[in-house]
């Protein structure tokens, strides 16, 4: 089973200087994810409280978070996150077939 994972990053001042003088950051991306056995769907830089998003799929959660780990240990990223996608319809199904049992505190 393969997961799709959304990745955001955000460079330290170190990373940045290395960027600037010329390291390729996307190939960078691609040579872990390759490594954890799975294949990037886009890589984009972004504005905001993250400067980069990696949409990629990995065979397991364990390779994410290894992946993850992996990035976060070099010290090359701060402030690090990832989101599985998943598919909505199976998880509002589930929803529904135990909505009826569920009492708020307030009912």
């Amino acid at each position: 089973m393969s997961v799709r994972c959304l990745f955001f990053g955000k460079y330290t001042p170190d990373s940045i200087k290395g960027i600037l003088s010329g390291s390729d950051r996307m190939a960078a991306v691609k040579a872990v994810v390759e490594a954890a056995g799975g294949s990037v769907n886009m890589v984009s830089f972004t504005r905001g409280p993250y400067d980069v998003v990696v949409d990629m799929n990995l065979p397991s959660q364990e390779m994410m978070m290894g992946a993850m780990a992996t990035v976060e240990a070099s010290g090359s990223m701060s402030n690090t996150m990832y989101l599985e996608c998943v598919d909505g319809d199976p998880v509002w199904e589930a929803a529904r077939s135990i909505a009826s049992a569920y009492k708020p505190a307030n009912a």
